[in-house]
């Protein structure tokens, strides 16, 4: 439903452009304006753009639609141009959708016209310029192009001015004009202003007060102009490097916009090609803590982002002795200890996961057609970081990564790649599975890993990849069901079939069944075209594996080496044919029309070819026939090997008939569907007439209504002074709404200062529920000591018990003594006397006290210093036993070790006492 509705704004939105292209007045504008502003709210959204693909025909149109209305700004209002290129900015995020504005539907003239046209700073330049920034990104442009030197211009001339809003711009174009392009940077280099502009691009590098991105578009045109050049050893000395690193890894880290840190990693990847550079990049010592950083970005990113990133890792990884730095500092945040929990850390949101390595591996899982590159990338970084592991020395440690991420390559390999579905991309899907397939082979190299896989993977993994290729490929000559402007995506399906050869063959030893599959599968002659196509490939790691595959079935005795040799040089000639054909290259979006009317030409300039070219090989081979057939003997050949010989010919010239019949089928759906919108067209045509006709009828039917609105007229006319006496009365009513206005507007103030409470209010619902969670773990905290604190309850109510039991015992004791006491009284009368007498002798005995006293002090002083001395004298006992013990225990093994001797030296002398008893009996 959702592709329905946006099918038919589309619609709308062609219909109402082409009213306003044919009739410019204020209506069909504003119903034009209406249709764009419904189309800018669907794609503002961000939502997916893919229905707005350039393959499909409703989108192309509109496209051009609204780049017909924009080359003719001349006409047009100001507010209409800024909603269109609106659209066209939103709808230029989708990363296919913007190259084709700048390859196919050629808006980047359009855009320097209006920003010729329109040179002041306003919102229309502005908006403009934006626009081009993001098409130009990525792509060469030709300096001989008029509208190539009117931007450059442009460009500069706004450049040396800072103050101005569109300098920003300016630099980032000039970027994307300079990079790759050697014919602007000798122009630049050339110009008469050339050192003026490398002072104002200095000042912006140098400037203390310059925003990030003033900063970044700065470097990168000096790097993309002047690195090589001697003016500027200056800035690129070793002394420097080390600052600009730091200056590129906060730009990265901290960018202001997308587009900042997007510069930062191309600058990165331009400046490390440079040798010493990289020598003064691995030696920066701040390295380890910023790579650290930029692994924190993949879990809390944007796919753009996050594609950036691994780009970034992917670029110092081919630098000497960076890939370990990385690899460490990827598994040093990792518990191994939560392993339990991968399959529901991968199911979650990428933001929930912490651990960098558990966010790349969830990158890894996302299906390619929600996020196009991210998996690519994540798979390829994974590959990178386990080639580091197999191959070093701490491979064993992390074996136990494999229960994260053979599930996730499991289910790569087994997604079903949809080639009839507008909305998938199997090109991507095939992709996809390379990168997985390539990633378990590495894996492979390490032994617990390699056996996880094994009991993990069955062969009907392998068999379903590979029939699905032999059944759908282009490769096989025997698909007729492929639609035209479909993605050609038969060469990665020969890499999956490459790939996959190449791990049953690392993994057949070890697991059963296997070895006997694939030498099946390498003596198949539906192989042929696939093995033919690897070994012809110019990618040199599928023409390494082919080969490998290649010497491993010519060991085979069935394995079809003739057949291959045939299709080889049949990939060869359609190769060659195919470039100086011009009638086979990919169909455009602009040219569409054009390349549906071209394809029975083209076949039959094929096949006349054909038919010339192979004119002479039939007669002779006729020749020779007839020559057999009389019984003409054939001197040094024999007749069987003759017969083997063109037996592998015809099936040649059977493959390239196949061959020419699917290029017939695809040629007679190109026509089709050009009938089709032939079709299309005359269907659309009647509707537009049939319209025109009831416009017509409406017209006169208007012109009716119109005289009896003359007749009204005059009605209304005596009409207005009734009116007149009423006007007055709504006067007086509409002072009386000025008092409500008046009221109104202060309740706008007190709704605002109520809003403003909201706020303030949720802010500190937001710190109650904080408190809330941290008076929750108090609660449990508190629950738990309050069990500890009933069990200490019971303990001292059992000794409260036994306290009591004593406490009977005591008042029994207190009873006995109080008797003991009245005794004790009677007693203490006569004690008194005594006393008094006592206390005489106290007085005396207090003073003999107090000497000794003094002399018990000092001993105390002696005795403490004696303890002291002991307590010492302890320790090194201690250590004496400790030492005496362990030489017991070596006298022990020395008494042993003399047992053993003494043992030993008894046999030798009873062998040697034997021995010489012997000789002496052989000697009588």
């Amino acid at each position: 439903m959702e592709n329905m509705e946006k099918t038919s704004i589309i619609k709308n939105v062609i219909m109402t452009a082409n009213q306003y292209i044919f009739n410019k007045n204020n209506s069909n504008m504003i119903l034009f304006q209406h249709q764009l502003d419904v189309l800018l709210g669907i794609t503002s959204r961000g939502s997916d753009l893919k229905f707005f693909h350039p393959r499909n025909l409703l989108p192309t149109e509109c496209l051009t639609v609204i780049i017909d209305i924009l080359s003719e700004t001349n006409d047009m209002k100001p507010s209409l141009v800024i909603k269109c290129l609106q659209l066209l900015r939103n709808l230029a995020s989708e990363k296919e959708i913007r190259e084709s504005f700048h390859e196919s539907f050629n808006l980047t003239p359009v855009l320097v016209e209006i920003v010729k046209h329109n040179s002041g700073v306003n919102p229309l330049c502005m908006e403009s310029l934006h626009l081009l920034q993001r098409i130009t990104y990525g792509h060469k442009m030709v300096l001989q192009e008029t509208y190539v030197q009117d931007l450059l211009e442009f460009i500069i001339s706004h450049i040396s001015d800072p103050a101005e809003d569109t300098t920003q711009v300016c630099l980032g174009l000039l970027v994307n004009l300079c990079k790759d392009n050697f014919a602007v940077q000798s122009h630049l280099k050339n110009m008469e202003c050339s050192k003026d502009l490398r002072k104002t691009l200095l000042k912006h590098i140098m400037g203390a007060e310059s925003s990030l991105d003033f900063i970044i578009y700065s470097f990168s045109v000096v790097t993309s102009v002047w690195l090589h050049d001697l003016e500027y050893d200056r800035i690129f000395k070793p002394s420097n490097m080390n600052q600009w690193f730091k200056s590129i890894f906060n730009i990265i880290l901290k960018g202001d916009t997308w587009m900042s840190r997007r510069y930062g990693v191309d600058v990165f990847k331009e400046i490390l090609k440079d040798g010493q550079i990289q020598a003064e990049f691995s030696k920066f010592s701040r390295l380890s803590a910023y790579i650290d950083g930029i692994l924190k970005l993949i879990p809390s990113s944007t796919p753009e982002t996050v594609v950036m990133v691994f780009e970034l890792l992917l670029c110092f990884c081919s630098i000497e002795g960076l890939r370990g730095l990385i690899c460490r500092s990827v598994m040093s945040t990792l518990d191994l200890g939560v392993r339990l929990q991968f399959s529901d850390m991968l199911i979650g949101p990428v933001n929930q996961v912490k651990e960098p390595l558990l966010a790349i591996v969830h990158w890894a899982n996302q299906s390619p057609n929600t996020h196009e590159e991210a998996p690519m990338y994540a798979l390829d970084f994974l590959t990178e970081i386990y080639e580091e592991l197999i191959y070093s020395n701490t491979r064993l440690k992390y074996s136990v990564h494999a229960d994260l991420i053979l599930p996730v390559l499991l289910s790569s390999l087994n997604s079903e790649v949809d080639i009839d579905s507008e909305m998938c991309m199997p090109k991507k899907q095939c992709q996809k599975k390379v990168k997985s397939l390539q990633l378990l082979s590495v894996l492979s190299g390490e032994d617990d890993i390699r056996k996880k896989m094994v009991a993990l993977f069955s062969p009907s993994v392998y068999t379903e990849l590979l029939d699905f290729q032999l059944t759908n490929n282009r490769v096989t000559l025997h698909v007729s069901n492929v639609s035209v402007g479909a993605e050609d995506w038969s060469e990665d399906g020969v890499h999956i079939v490459i790939f996959c050869l190449e791990l049953m063959s690392k993994l057949r030893k070890y697991m059963p069944n296997l070895d006997g599959l694939f030498c099946s599968l390498l003596q198949d002659s539906k192989l042929v075209p696939f093995l033919s196509a690897g070994l012809t490939s110019q990618d040199r790691t599928v023409l390494q594996t082919a080969l490998q595959l290649f010497t491993i079935g010519t060991t085979l005795e069935a394995f079809p080496t003739v057949l291959i040799g045939d299709s080889m040089a049949s990939c060869n000639a359609r190769k060659k044919e195919a470039v100086e054909n011009i009638n086979t290259t990919a169909v455009t979006p602009g040219l569409l029309m054009k390349s549906m009317r071209t394809p029975s030409n083209s076949y039959n300039s094929t096949a006349d070819f054909s038919r010339f070219s192979n004119g002479d090989q039939e007669a002779s081979v006729q020749a020779i026939i007839d020559k057999m057939q009389t019984g003409l003997e054939v001197k040094d050949i024999n007749r069987s090997e003759i017969i083997d010989i063109y037996e592998h010919k015809i099936q040649g010239y059977q493959t390239k008939e196949n061959h020419l019949q699917d290029l017939l089928d695809a040629k007679t759906l190109a026509l089709s569907q050009a009938d089709r919108l032939i079709a299309q067209y005359r269907s659309r045509r009647a509707q537009y007439e049939a319209e025109a006709h009831k416009m017509r009828k409406l017209l006169k039917e208007s012109e009716l209504e119109s005289e009896e609105h003359r007749e009204r007229l005059n009605e209304i006319m005596l009409q207005k002074e009734k009116l007149s006496v009423e006007l007055e009365q709504l006067s007086q009513e509409y002072q009386k709404l000025e008092h409500v206005a008046e009221e109104h507007q202060q309740l706008t103030t007190a709704y605002s200062d109520i809003t403003q409470r909201y706020e303030s209010s949720q802010k500190t619902l937001l710190s109650l529920k904080q408190e809330l969670k941290t008076l929750t773990e108090m609660h449990e905290i508190l629950q738990k000591h309050n069990e500890s604190l009933k069990q200490q309850h019971d303990l001292a109510s059992e000794q409260l018990s036994k306290l009591q039991e004593e406490r009977k015992i005591l008042s029994k004791q207190l009873k006995e003594k109080e008797g003991k006491l009245q005794e004790i009284t009677k007693k203490y009368t006569k004690l008194e006397s005594e006393f008094e007498k006592t206390e005489k002798e106290r007085t005396e005995l207090e003073v003999g006290l107090d000497k000794l006293r003094d002399k018990v002090n000092n001993t105390e002083q002696t005795k403490k210093q004696l303890q002291q001395q002991v307590s010492s004298l302890e320790l090194v006992c201690k250590q004496h036993e400790a030492d005496l013990l362990s030489k017991d225990e070596q006298i022990k093994e020395l008494r042993t070790n003399l047992e053993k001797h003494t043992q030993i030296a008894a046999l030798i002398h009873s062998l040697s006492s034997g021995k010489s008893e012997s000789g002496a009996s052989i000697t009588k």
